[in-house]
């Protein structure tokens, strides 16, 4: 089945991360994205690392999201402007501290970041990196803490980001309910 796109970005072939570099410089203010066409390791053909398309993203204030399959020698990698609700993960927030040591980022890069410092996305991941239980979903959990505790590291963090984002407090005690239902069950929610 093919995936359809409510709202349909342009395919654009860059080879090297000079060219993507270019091409944010470019258009990074007025664009509002695009699908990054890479060749697949099977045809050989030159493509741009995963690591430098995220720093070229992170240096105009840009993010990677979805990859699609487009045929069988392309897949495209999703790329658009952050959004100030974005959340920064650790590994990103490592890659970004190089890229400010060394003075690479743009103002649009630097806006992004400080949006997200204001508005507690920047760290919104840090407790959920750290595996930190929060208190409501510990005492739900009671003696269950130890089979949560033994899911894997991905379980309990997809976990804990489900509980921290709810927006509604009914929403996040629902949410603990289903995950204290799950490890009486013991089994993850995911």
């Amino acid at each position: 089945m093919a995936i359809v796109e409510r709202n349909p970005l342009p395919r654009i072939l860059l080879e090297s991360r000079q060219e993507l570099h270019e091409w944010l410089v470019d258009n990074h203010v007025e664009h509002r994205g695009f699908w990054l066409v890479q060749w697949r390791s099977v045809t050989g053909r030159p493509s741009i690392s995963y690591d430098d398309i995220v720093e070229e993203c992170l240096i105009f204030g840009w993010i990677d999201s979805t990859v699609q399959k487009f045929d069988d020698e392309r897949s495209g990698l999703r790329l658009t402007p952050r959004k100030p609700n974005s959340v920064w993960s650790a590994p990103n927030k490592q890659r970004l501290a190089r890229l400010e040591a060394a003075g690479l980022l743009q103002p649009a890069g630097i806006r992004a970041v400080e949006v997200a410092k204001a508005n507690g996305m920047f760290t919104f991941l840090d407790e959920i990196d750290a595996l930190v239980v929060p208190d409501d979903l510990a005492e739900a959990l009671g003696d269950l803490g130890p089979v949560f505790d033994g899911f894997s590291a991905g379980r309990r963090k997809q976990a804990l980001y489900w509980v921290k984002s709810a927006k509604r407090p009914q929403t996040r005690a629902d949410r603990i309910a289903k995950i204290v239902a799950a490890a009486a069950e013991g089994r993850s929610v995911f």
